[in-house]
Protein backbone atom coordinates (compact mmCIF):
# COMPACT_ATOMS: atom_id res chain seq x y z
CA UNK A 1 0.00 0.00 0.00
CA UNK A 2 0.91 3.47 -0.63
CA UNK A 3 0.69 5.36 2.65
CA UNK A 4 2.23 8.44 0.93
CA UNK A 5 -0.85 8.02 -1.14
CA UNK A 6 -3.44 8.29 2.06
CA UNK A 7 -0.91 11.63 3.91
CA UNK A 8 -1.72 13.34 0.47
CA UNK A 9 -5.93 12.64 0.95
CA UNK A 10 -5.47 13.73 4.34
CA UNK A 11 -3.50 17.08 3.40
CA UNK A 12 -6.17 17.84 0.99
CA UNK A 13 -8.92 16.90 3.07
CA UNK A 14 -7.73 19.36 5.73
CA UNK A 15 -7.23 22.30 2.87
CA UNK A 16 -11.05 22.50 3.07
CA UNK A 17 -11.63 21.41 6.86
CA UNK A 18 -14.09 24.49 7.25
CA UNK A 19 -16.60 23.22 4.36
CA UNK A 20 -17.36 20.49 6.92
CA UNK A 21 -19.34 23.13 9.40
CA UNK A 22 -21.30 24.48 6.57
CA UNK A 23 -25.02 23.92 7.21
CA UNK A 24 -27.37 22.24 5.26
CA UNK A 25 -29.47 24.93 2.95
CA UNK A 26 -33.22 24.22 2.95
CA UNK A 27 -32.93 25.08 -0.58
CA UNK A 28 -35.79 24.20 -3.12
CA UNK A 29 -35.49 22.48 -6.24
CA UNK A 30 -37.13 24.22 -9.07
CA UNK A 31 -39.63 22.88 -11.45
CA UNK A 32 -39.85 19.23 -11.26
CA UNK A 33 -37.62 18.62 -8.38
CA UNK A 34 -39.64 20.89 -5.79
CA UNK A 35 -40.23 18.59 -3.07
CA UNK A 36 -39.87 17.69 0.58
CA UNK A 37 -36.16 18.94 1.69
CA UNK A 38 -33.28 16.73 3.12
CA UNK A 39 -32.89 16.45 6.64
CA UNK A 40 -30.06 18.58 7.79
CA UNK A 41 -27.32 16.36 9.40
CA UNK A 42 -26.03 16.61 13.33
CA UNK A 43 -22.73 16.12 11.20
CA UNK A 44 -19.70 14.02 12.42
CA UNK A 45 -18.33 15.53 15.77
CA UNK A 46 -21.08 13.48 17.91
CA UNK A 47 -19.75 10.36 16.18
CA UNK A 48 -17.17 8.43 18.90
CA UNK A 49 -15.56 5.45 19.20
CA UNK A 50 -14.37 1.92 16.89
CA UNK A 51 -15.45 -0.97 15.76
CA UNK A 52 -14.40 -4.00 13.95
CA UNK A 53 -16.19 -5.83 11.28
CA UNK A 54 -16.01 -9.46 9.91
CA UNK A 55 -16.85 -9.31 6.37
CA UNK A 56 -17.34 -12.81 4.34
CA UNK A 57 -16.16 -11.67 1.11
CA UNK A 58 -13.38 -10.69 -0.27
CA UNK A 59 -11.83 -6.72 -0.62
CA UNK A 60 -9.77 -7.24 -3.62
CA UNK A 61 -12.03 -7.00 -6.90
CA UNK A 62 -12.87 -3.36 -8.20
CA UNK A 63 -13.67 -0.41 -6.16
CA UNK A 64 -14.87 1.74 -9.20
CA UNK A 65 -18.71 2.48 -8.27
CA UNK A 66 -20.17 2.68 -11.25
CA UNK A 67 -18.21 -0.14 -12.27
CA UNK A 68 -18.08 -3.35 -10.44
CA UNK A 69 -20.26 -6.01 -8.43
CA UNK A 70 -18.39 -6.71 -5.57
CA UNK A 71 -19.55 -7.48 -2.70
CA UNK A 72 -17.43 -6.34 -0.10
CA UNK A 73 -17.25 -2.80 -2.28
CA UNK A 74 -20.67 -2.05 -2.88
CA UNK A 75 -21.69 -2.32 0.78
CA UNK A 76 -18.91 -0.23 1.98
CA UNK A 77 -19.92 2.90 -0.79
CA UNK A 78 -23.14 3.08 0.53
CA UNK A 79 -20.30 4.71 3.46
CA UNK A 80 -18.52 6.65 0.98
CA UNK A 81 -20.33 7.88 -1.75
CA UNK A 82 -23.44 9.22 -2.41
CA UNK A 83 -26.02 10.01 -4.84
CA UNK A 84 -28.37 12.49 -6.24
CA UNK A 85 -30.62 10.75 -4.14
CA UNK A 86 -30.24 7.60 -2.14
CA UNK A 87 -31.64 4.71 -0.26
CA UNK A 88 -31.63 2.77 3.19
CA UNK A 89 -30.09 -0.48 2.42
CA UNK A 90 -32.68 -1.66 5.23
CA UNK A 91 -36.04 -1.13 3.85
CA UNK A 92 -35.12 0.94 0.39
CA UNK A 93 -36.57 4.18 1.46
CA UNK A 94 -35.26 6.42 -0.97
CA UNK A 95 -33.68 10.14 0.60
CA UNK A 96 -32.47 13.45 -1.31
CA UNK A 97 -28.55 12.96 -0.91
CA UNK A 98 -26.48 15.49 -3.20
CA UNK A 99 -29.73 17.06 -4.35
CA UNK A 100 -31.28 19.52 -2.10
CA UNK A 101 -34.76 17.29 -2.42
CA UNK A 102 -36.93 14.51 -3.51
CA UNK A 103 -38.11 15.32 -6.61
CA UNK A 104 -41.79 16.07 -7.33
CA UNK A 105 -42.93 14.76 -10.49
CA UNK A 106 -40.83 11.65 -11.28
CA UNK A 107 -43.16 11.08 -14.03
CA UNK A 108 -41.23 14.40 -16.14
CA UNK A 109 -39.04 14.11 -18.88
CA UNK A 110 -36.94 17.00 -17.49
CA UNK A 111 -35.45 17.05 -13.76
CA UNK A 112 -33.90 20.44 -12.71
CA UNK A 113 -31.91 19.42 -9.63
CA UNK A 114 -30.27 22.02 -6.79
CA UNK A 115 -27.17 20.51 -5.13
CA UNK A 116 -27.03 20.41 -1.35
CA UNK A 117 -25.15 23.60 -0.06
CA UNK A 118 -22.10 23.12 1.30
CA UNK A 119 -21.45 19.39 0.15
CA UNK A 120 -17.94 18.54 -0.51
CA UNK A 121 -16.06 15.58 -1.25
CA UNK A 122 -14.04 13.89 1.30
CA UNK A 123 -10.29 15.58 -0.15
CA UNK A 124 -12.16 18.54 0.79
CA UNK A 125 -13.05 20.18 -2.82
CA UNK A 126 -17.21 21.17 -3.17
CA UNK A 127 -19.31 18.88 -5.19
CA UNK A 128 -20.25 20.95 -8.11
CA UNK A 129 -22.51 20.59 -11.45
CA UNK A 130 -19.49 19.16 -13.46
CA UNK A 131 -18.68 16.22 -11.20
CA UNK A 132 -22.81 15.22 -11.91
CA UNK A 133 -22.17 15.52 -15.25
CA UNK A 134 -18.89 13.53 -15.52
CA UNK A 135 -20.42 10.70 -13.49
CA UNK A 136 -23.31 10.70 -15.36
CA UNK A 137 -21.74 10.72 -18.72
CA UNK A 138 -19.62 7.58 -17.69
CA UNK A 139 -22.65 5.66 -16.97
CA UNK A 140 -24.27 6.77 -20.38
CA UNK A 141 -20.94 6.53 -22.45
CA UNK A 142 -21.72 3.98 -25.55
CA UNK A 143 -18.04 3.44 -26.51
CA UNK A 144 -17.24 2.42 -22.85
CA UNK A 145 -19.87 1.28 -20.69
CA UNK A 146 -19.50 0.26 -17.68
CA UNK A 147 -21.79 -2.33 -15.15
CA UNK A 148 -24.27 0.39 -14.18
CA UNK A 149 -24.96 1.46 -17.81
CA UNK A 150 -27.51 -1.47 -18.23
CA UNK A 151 -29.86 0.26 -15.67
CA UNK A 152 -29.17 3.83 -17.44
CA UNK A 153 -29.14 3.82 -21.01
CA UNK A 154 -32.17 3.30 -22.11
CA UNK A 155 -33.91 5.59 -20.37
CA UNK A 156 -31.44 8.67 -18.94
CA UNK A 157 -30.91 10.74 -21.77
CA UNK A 158 -28.42 13.48 -20.30
CA UNK A 159 -26.95 15.50 -17.67
CA UNK A 160 -27.07 19.01 -18.30
CA UNK A 161 -24.86 21.55 -16.24
CA UNK A 162 -26.59 24.80 -15.56
CA UNK A 163 -24.57 26.66 -13.44
CA UNK A 164 -22.08 25.26 -10.51
CA UNK A 165 -24.96 23.89 -7.88
CA UNK A 166 -27.08 23.37 -10.93
CA UNK A 167 -27.80 20.66 -12.92
CA UNK A 168 -30.76 19.30 -15.90
CA UNK A 169 -31.24 15.36 -16.18
CA UNK A 170 -33.49 14.83 -19.06
CA UNK A 171 -35.06 11.90 -19.43
CA UNK A 172 -36.09 9.51 -22.81
CA UNK A 173 -39.40 8.48 -21.56
CA UNK A 174 -40.93 8.54 -18.24
CA UNK A 175 -39.41 5.78 -16.02
CA UNK A 176 -41.10 4.34 -13.20
CA UNK A 177 -38.08 3.17 -11.39
CA UNK A 178 -36.30 6.41 -11.85
CA UNK A 179 -35.91 7.33 -8.69
CA UNK A 180 -34.65 4.60 -7.19
CA UNK A 181 -32.27 3.46 -9.73
CA UNK A 182 -30.50 6.91 -9.16
CA UNK A 183 -29.26 5.66 -5.78
CA UNK A 184 -26.87 3.34 -7.62
CA UNK A 185 -25.36 6.58 -9.80
CA UNK A 186 -23.00 7.36 -7.25
CA UNK A 187 -21.25 11.10 -7.91
CA UNK A 188 -17.18 10.76 -8.35
CA UNK A 189 -15.28 14.13 -8.03
CA UNK A 190 -14.44 15.01 -11.95
CA UNK A 191 -11.10 16.26 -10.20
CA UNK A 192 -9.62 12.96 -8.98
CA UNK A 193 -10.82 10.68 -11.70
CA UNK A 194 -11.28 12.41 -15.21
CA UNK A 195 -8.82 10.86 -17.62
CA UNK A 196 -7.46 8.12 -15.64
CA UNK A 197 -6.76 4.73 -16.28
CA UNK A 198 -9.61 2.19 -15.15
CA UNK A 199 -6.92 0.64 -13.04
CA UNK A 200 -7.05 3.89 -10.70
CA UNK A 201 -10.57 3.73 -10.71
CA UNK A 202 -10.04 -0.05 -9.23
CA UNK A 203 -8.51 1.06 -6.75
CA UNK A 204 -9.41 1.56 -3.39
CA UNK A 205 -6.37 3.75 -2.51
CA UNK A 206 -8.42 6.27 -4.31
CA UNK A 207 -11.74 6.46 -3.64
CA UNK A 208 -12.93 9.84 -2.71
CA UNK A 209 -16.47 10.73 -2.24
CA UNK A 210 -19.07 12.62 -0.49
CA UNK A 211 -20.62 10.35 2.21
CA UNK A 212 -19.89 10.03 5.68
CA UNK A 213 -16.66 7.49 5.45
CA UNK A 214 -13.54 7.73 4.10
CA UNK A 215 -11.44 5.08 3.23
CA UNK A 216 -8.03 5.23 5.42
CA UNK A 217 -6.42 2.21 4.41
CA UNK A 218 -6.39 -1.43 3.03
CA UNK A 219 -4.86 -4.43 2.39
CA UNK A 220 -6.30 -6.42 -0.55
CA UNK A 221 -7.62 -9.93 1.07
CA UNK A 222 -7.07 -8.89 4.40
CA UNK A 223 -8.93 -5.35 5.68
CA UNK A 224 -10.34 -2.10 4.81
CA UNK A 225 -10.12 0.63 7.53
CA UNK A 226 -12.57 3.55 7.45
CA UNK A 227 -12.61 7.45 9.42
CA UNK A 228 -15.54 9.64 8.96
CA UNK A 229 -15.12 12.35 6.79
CA UNK A 230 -14.72 15.68 8.01
CA UNK A 231 -15.99 17.15 5.16
CA UNK A 232 -19.76 15.38 5.18
CA UNK A 233 -22.68 17.40 6.08
CA UNK A 234 -25.62 15.43 4.54
CA UNK A 235 -28.64 13.93 6.07
CA UNK A 236 -27.00 11.01 7.48
CA UNK A 237 -25.59 10.73 10.96
CA UNK A 238 -22.44 8.17 11.76
CA UNK A 239 -22.52 7.04 15.57
CA UNK A 240 -18.84 5.92 15.07
CA UNK A 241 -15.82 7.55 14.36
CA UNK A 242 -14.31 4.59 13.14
CA UNK A 243 -13.92 1.03 11.66
CA UNK A 244 -12.42 -1.94 10.21
CA UNK A 245 -14.09 -4.44 8.13
CA UNK A 246 -11.76 -7.47 7.86
CA UNK A 247 -12.08 -9.93 5.37
CA UNK A 248 -13.12 -13.41 6.74
CA UNK A 249 -13.86 -15.58 3.88
CA UNK A 250 -14.23 -19.31 5.95
CA UNK A 251 -17.05 -19.20 7.29
CA UNK A 252 -15.33 -21.55 10.16
CA UNK A 253 -13.58 -17.88 11.19
CA UNK A 254 -15.94 -15.97 11.27
CA UNK A 255 -18.22 -17.84 13.65
CA UNK A 256 -15.04 -17.93 15.75
CA UNK A 257 -14.19 -14.30 15.49
CA UNK A 258 -17.50 -13.95 17.09
CA UNK A 259 -17.61 -16.09 19.89
CA UNK A 260 -13.59 -16.15 20.95
CA UNK A 261 -14.35 -13.50 23.43
CA UNK A 262 -10.92 -12.09 22.43
CA UNK A 263 -11.27 -11.08 19.00
CA UNK A 264 -12.39 -7.63 19.52
CA UNK A 265 -14.92 -8.27 16.64
CA UNK A 266 -18.63 -8.34 17.41
CA UNK A 267 -20.28 -7.82 13.91
CA UNK A 268 -20.29 -10.41 10.81
CA UNK A 269 -22.60 -10.59 8.12
CA UNK A 270 -22.69 -13.76 5.43
CA UNK A 271 -23.29 -15.92 8.99
CA UNK A 272 -23.21 -19.60 7.62
CA UNK A 273 -26.47 -21.59 8.51
CA UNK A 274 -25.40 -24.38 10.12
CA UNK A 275 -23.49 -21.30 13.09
CA UNK A 276 -26.47 -20.14 14.03
CA UNK A 277 -27.61 -22.33 16.78
CA UNK A 278 -24.00 -21.84 18.11
CA UNK A 279 -23.95 -18.26 17.87
CA UNK A 280 -27.46 -18.10 19.42
CA UNK A 281 -26.40 -19.68 22.25
CA UNK A 282 -23.19 -17.80 22.97
CA UNK A 283 -25.47 -14.70 23.38
CA UNK A 284 -25.61 -13.64 19.98
CA UNK A 285 -28.05 -12.11 17.86
CA UNK A 286 -28.68 -13.76 14.70
CA UNK A 287 -31.23 -11.91 12.13
CA UNK A 288 -32.20 -12.94 8.80
CA UNK A 289 -33.88 -11.71 6.10
CA UNK A 290 -35.40 -13.07 3.23
CA UNK A 291 -33.43 -12.50 -0.43
CA UNK A 292 -32.52 -12.82 -4.13
CA UNK A 293 -29.07 -14.34 -3.57
CA UNK A 294 -28.47 -17.03 -5.21
CA UNK A 295 -26.22 -20.14 -6.48
CA UNK A 296 -26.78 -19.78 -9.99
CA UNK A 297 -25.84 -21.35 -12.99
CA UNK A 298 -24.58 -19.42 -16.33
CA UNK A 299 -23.85 -21.71 -19.88
CA UNK A 300 -21.05 -21.26 -22.21
CA UNK A 301 -23.58 -20.41 -24.65
CA UNK A 302 -20.88 -20.32 -27.32
CA UNK A 303 -20.15 -23.60 -27.09
CA UNK A 304 -22.17 -26.46 -28.68
CA UNK A 305 -23.86 -28.43 -26.67
CA UNK A 306 -24.37 -25.88 -24.33
CA UNK A 307 -26.24 -23.74 -26.85
CA UNK A 308 -29.10 -26.06 -27.03
CA UNK A 309 -31.54 -25.10 -24.91
CA UNK A 310 -33.04 -28.87 -24.37
CA UNK A 311 -29.39 -30.07 -23.13
CA UNK A 312 -29.38 -26.47 -20.53
CA UNK A 313 -32.87 -27.84 -19.40
CA UNK A 314 -31.63 -31.30 -18.96
CA UNK A 315 -28.43 -30.52 -16.76
CA UNK A 316 -30.29 -28.13 -14.40
CA UNK A 317 -33.34 -30.68 -14.14
CA UNK A 318 -30.56 -33.12 -13.17
CA UNK A 319 -29.43 -30.94 -9.85
CA UNK A 320 -31.41 -32.38 -6.91
CA UNK A 321 -31.98 -28.63 -5.39
CA UNK A 322 -33.64 -29.17 -2.19
CA UNK A 323 -30.45 -31.64 -1.30
CA UNK A 324 -28.35 -29.25 -2.40
CA UNK A 325 -30.02 -26.65 0.02
CA UNK A 326 -29.44 -29.05 2.44
CA UNK A 327 -25.77 -29.90 2.46
CA UNK A 328 -24.53 -26.36 1.66
CA UNK A 329 -26.46 -23.81 3.76
CA UNK A 330 -28.41 -26.34 5.89
CA UNK A 331 -31.75 -26.11 4.79
CA UNK A 332 -32.18 -22.10 4.85
CA UNK A 333 -33.15 -21.49 1.24
CA UNK A 334 -36.33 -22.10 -1.54
CA UNK A 335 -35.50 -24.12 -4.57
CA UNK A 336 -35.66 -21.29 -7.46
CA UNK A 337 -39.23 -21.20 -8.83
CA UNK A 338 -38.56 -18.14 -10.94
CA UNK A 339 -35.90 -15.94 -11.95
CA UNK A 340 -36.96 -13.57 -8.79
CA UNK A 341 -37.46 -14.88 -5.15
CA UNK A 342 -40.41 -15.43 -3.73
CA UNK A 343 -40.58 -12.95 -1.17
CA UNK A 344 -40.02 -10.38 -4.27
CA UNK A 345 -43.21 -8.28 -4.80
CA UNK A 346 -42.24 -8.69 -8.64
CA UNK A 347 -42.24 -12.35 -8.27
CA UNK A 348 -44.48 -15.26 -9.98
CA UNK A 349 -44.02 -18.59 -10.41
CA UNK A 350 -42.28 -19.57 -13.87
CA UNK A 351 -44.12 -21.55 -16.45
CA UNK A 352 -40.82 -23.88 -16.87
CA UNK A 353 -39.89 -25.46 -13.57
CA UNK A 354 -36.95 -27.28 -13.08
CA UNK A 355 -38.13 -30.04 -10.36
CA UNK A 356 -35.39 -32.88 -9.93
CA UNK A 357 -35.78 -35.35 -12.16
CA UNK A 358 -32.87 -37.64 -13.14
CA UNK A 359 -34.44 -39.93 -15.77
CA UNK A 360 -35.73 -37.52 -17.54
CA UNK A 361 -32.63 -35.43 -17.56
CA UNK A 362 -30.71 -38.55 -19.21
CA UNK A 363 -33.44 -39.07 -21.99
CA UNK A 364 -33.43 -35.17 -22.59
CA UNK A 365 -29.73 -35.27 -23.18
CA UNK A 366 -30.07 -38.47 -25.35
CA UNK A 367 -32.73 -37.06 -27.81
CA UNK A 368 -30.52 -34.03 -27.89
CA UNK A 369 -27.76 -36.65 -29.20
CA UNK A 370 -25.55 -35.27 -26.34
CA UNK A 371 -23.75 -38.75 -25.13
CA UNK A 372 -20.78 -38.83 -23.22
CA UNK A 373 -20.44 -35.08 -22.03
CA UNK A 374 -17.11 -33.92 -19.99
CA UNK A 375 -17.38 -30.24 -19.05
CA UNK A 376 -15.64 -28.18 -16.67
CA UNK A 377 -17.67 -26.10 -13.95
CA UNK A 378 -16.06 -22.88 -13.05
CA UNK A 379 -16.93 -21.83 -9.46
CA UNK A 380 -16.13 -19.32 -6.55
CA UNK A 381 -14.54 -20.53 -3.44
CA UNK A 382 -17.26 -18.58 -1.54
CA UNK A 383 -17.60 -20.73 1.95
CA UNK A 384 -20.58 -22.42 1.31
CA UNK A 385 -20.47 -22.72 -2.54
CA UNK A 386 -17.86 -25.95 -2.24
CA UNK A 387 -20.47 -27.84 -0.46
CA UNK A 388 -22.74 -27.23 -3.22
CA UNK A 389 -20.38 -27.44 -6.66
CA UNK A 390 -19.57 -30.76 -4.84
CA UNK A 391 -23.66 -31.55 -4.90
CA UNK A 392 -24.12 -30.70 -8.59
CA UNK A 393 -20.54 -32.83 -9.66
CA UNK A 394 -22.63 -36.02 -7.92
CA UNK A 395 -26.14 -35.43 -9.73
CA UNK A 396 -24.54 -34.92 -13.06
CA UNK A 397 -21.81 -37.70 -12.86
CA UNK A 398 -25.23 -39.43 -11.70
CA UNK A 399 -26.74 -38.88 -15.34
CA UNK A 400 -23.18 -39.48 -16.53
CA UNK A 401 -21.95 -36.58 -17.31
CA UNK A 402 -17.91 -36.25 -16.65
CA UNK A 403 -17.91 -33.16 -14.51
CA UNK A 404 -14.85 -31.67 -13.48
CA UNK A 405 -14.46 -28.85 -10.77
CA UNK A 406 -12.76 -25.66 -10.91
CA UNK A 407 -12.90 -24.10 -7.58
CA UNK A 408 -10.77 -20.37 -7.62
CA UNK A 409 -10.91 -17.44 -5.36
CA UNK A 410 -13.39 -15.06 -6.06
CA UNK A 411 -11.11 -12.58 -7.59
CA UNK A 412 -9.21 -15.39 -10.16
CA UNK A 413 -12.66 -16.19 -11.04
CA UNK A 414 -13.72 -12.67 -11.85
CA UNK A 415 -10.56 -12.22 -14.00
CA UNK A 416 -10.59 -15.60 -15.95
CA UNK A 417 -14.40 -15.49 -17.13
CA UNK A 418 -13.52 -11.53 -17.85
CA UNK A 419 -10.86 -12.88 -19.94
CA UNK A 420 -13.44 -15.27 -21.73
CA UNK A 421 -12.45 -18.58 -19.59
CA UNK A 422 -12.64 -22.03 -21.60
CA UNK A 423 -15.02 -22.93 -18.83
CA UNK A 424 -18.62 -24.78 -19.91
CA UNK A 425 -20.42 -23.80 -17.32
CA UNK A 426 -19.88 -21.14 -14.22
CA UNK A 427 -22.01 -21.90 -10.63
CA UNK A 428 -21.83 -18.30 -8.56
CA UNK A 429 -23.61 -16.53 -6.19
CA UNK A 430 -25.03 -13.39 -7.09
CA UNK A 431 -27.48 -11.19 -5.57
CA UNK A 432 -28.56 -8.22 -8.01
CA UNK A 433 -30.41 -6.31 -5.03
CA UNK A 434 -27.15 -4.96 -4.08
CA UNK A 435 -28.32 -2.41 -6.73
CA UNK A 436 -32.43 -2.58 -6.30
CA UNK A 437 -35.31 -4.02 -6.18
CA UNK A 438 -37.69 -3.88 -9.06
CA UNK A 439 -37.81 -6.71 -11.39
CA UNK A 440 -36.42 -4.77 -15.02
CA UNK A 441 -33.07 -4.40 -12.75
CA UNK A 442 -32.58 -7.17 -11.23
CA UNK A 443 -33.12 -9.18 -14.80
CA UNK A 444 -30.82 -6.66 -16.83
CA UNK A 445 -28.14 -7.30 -13.85
CA UNK A 446 -27.35 -10.26 -15.93
CA UNK A 447 -29.17 -10.19 -19.20
CA UNK A 448 -27.65 -6.79 -20.48
CA UNK A 449 -24.85 -7.10 -22.95
CA UNK A 450 -22.51 -5.40 -20.71
CA UNK A 451 -22.71 -7.76 -18.02
CA UNK A 452 -19.50 -10.59 -18.12
CA UNK A 453 -21.64 -13.47 -17.97
CA UNK A 454 -22.92 -12.13 -21.08
CA UNK A 455 -19.77 -10.98 -22.79
CA UNK A 456 -18.53 -14.46 -21.77
CA UNK A 457 -21.10 -16.63 -23.08
CA UNK A 458 -22.00 -14.99 -25.87
CA UNK A 459 -25.90 -15.11 -25.87
CA UNK A 460 -26.48 -11.72 -26.48
CA UNK A 461 -25.46 -12.35 -30.21
CA UNK A 462 -28.66 -14.59 -30.49
CA UNK A 463 -31.86 -14.21 -31.79
CA UNK A 464 -33.21 -15.65 -28.75
CA UNK A 465 -31.17 -12.81 -26.58
CA UNK A 466 -32.80 -10.17 -29.02
CA UNK A 467 -36.35 -11.23 -28.26
CA UNK A 468 -35.77 -11.40 -24.60
CA UNK A 469 -34.21 -8.01 -24.75
CA UNK A 470 -37.55 -6.47 -26.91
CA UNK A 471 -39.91 -7.93 -24.30
CA UNK A 472 -38.03 -6.29 -21.66
CA UNK A 473 -38.14 -2.78 -23.87
CA UNK A 474 -41.25 -2.99 -24.38
CA UNK A 475 -42.20 -3.49 -20.48
CA UNK A 476 -40.05 -0.63 -19.36
CA UNK A 477 -41.96 1.86 -21.39
CA UNK A 478 -45.59 0.55 -21.37
CA UNK A 479 -48.28 3.32 -20.52
CA UNK A 480 -49.35 1.50 -17.46
CA UNK A 481 -47.84 -0.46 -14.69
CA UNK A 482 -50.75 -3.41 -15.52
CA UNK A 483 -48.95 -3.99 -18.99
CA UNK A 484 -45.41 -3.50 -17.60
CA UNK A 485 -46.10 -6.24 -15.51
CA UNK A 486 -47.69 -8.59 -17.98
CA UNK A 487 -44.98 -8.24 -20.07
CA UNK A 488 -42.23 -8.41 -17.36
CA UNK A 489 -44.29 -11.64 -16.50
CA UNK A 490 -43.53 -12.74 -20.15
CA UNK A 491 -39.81 -12.25 -20.05
CA UNK A 492 -39.45 -14.17 -16.85
CA UNK A 493 -41.12 -16.86 -18.56
CA UNK A 494 -38.23 -16.64 -21.28
CA UNK A 495 -35.31 -16.48 -18.87
CA UNK A 496 -36.77 -19.67 -17.61
CA UNK A 497 -37.52 -21.95 -20.53
CA UNK A 498 -34.23 -20.78 -21.89
CA UNK A 499 -32.02 -21.29 -18.59
CA UNK A 500 -28.58 -19.44 -19.68
CA UNK A 501 -28.03 -17.99 -16.44
CA UNK A 502 -30.31 -19.22 -13.82
CA UNK A 503 -30.85 -19.26 -9.96
CA UNK A 504 -30.58 -23.54 -8.89
CA UNK A 505 -31.88 -21.55 -5.44
CA UNK A 506 -32.38 -18.23 -3.80
CA UNK A 507 -31.15 -18.45 0.29
CA UNK A 508 -31.84 -15.79 3.21
CA UNK A 509 -29.02 -13.95 4.52
CA UNK A 510 -27.61 -13.89 8.10
CA UNK A 511 -26.48 -11.13 10.31
CA UNK A 512 -24.79 -11.65 13.40
CA UNK A 513 -23.53 -9.12 16.03
CA UNK A 514 -23.14 -8.87 20.28
CA UNK A 515 -25.96 -6.75 21.76
CA UNK A 516 -23.73 -6.01 24.94
CA UNK A 517 -21.18 -4.48 22.54
CA UNK A 518 -22.93 -2.89 19.71
CA UNK A 519 -26.37 -1.98 18.95
CA UNK A 520 -28.47 -0.12 15.72
CA UNK A 521 -28.07 -2.90 13.78
CA UNK A 522 -30.55 -4.74 11.05
CA UNK A 523 -30.06 -7.42 8.71
CA UNK A 524 -30.22 -6.93 4.92
CA UNK A 525 -30.93 -8.87 2.09
CA UNK A 526 -27.87 -7.90 0.30
CA UNK A 527 -24.63 -9.08 1.18
CA UNK A 528 -22.40 -6.73 3.84
CA UNK A 529 -23.51 -4.44 6.97
CA UNK A 530 -24.83 -1.19 6.87
CA UNK A 531 -23.12 0.84 9.68
CA UNK A 532 -25.03 4.39 9.86
CA UNK A 533 -27.18 3.73 12.80
CA UNK A 534 -24.59 1.07 14.60
CA UNK A 535 -23.20 2.42 17.58
CA UNK A 536 -21.56 1.18 20.90
CA UNK A 537 -23.10 0.17 24.08
CA UNK A 538 -22.55 2.21 26.57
Amino acid sequence: MDNNNWAGKDARRFKRIAMATVAVGSVALMTACSGPQSSTSVGVEEAAGHIEVAIGYNNNSSWDPLNTGSAFAMSAQNHIYEGLWDSSPVDRTPFAALASALPEDTSALEWTVDLREGAAFSDGEPVTADDVVFSVNRVLNPDKPVITSAFFNSWLDSAEKIDEDSVKLTLKYGFPYALDRFSILKIMPAHVFEGQADEFYADPANAVGSGPFQISGTEPTSFTAFETNESYNGPLAPKVSSMQWNVSVDAAARTSLLTSGVSGVPISDNIPQDAIDTLKGAGLTVEAADSMNMLGLAFNTAKAPFDNKEVRQALRMAIDAQKLIDVSIAGQGTPASSFLQESSPYYTKAATQFSYNPEKAKKMLADAGVTDLKLTLLSTNISWTAAAVNAIKQDWDAVGVDTTLDVVETATFNSRVAAGDAADVLTFSGNPNQFGTDADLNVRWFYSTTNTFMLWNKWAETPEYGALNELLTDAEQADSAEVTDAKMNDALDVIAEEAVIYPVMHMKLFTAWDPKKVEGLKALNIPGVYMMDAKLVD
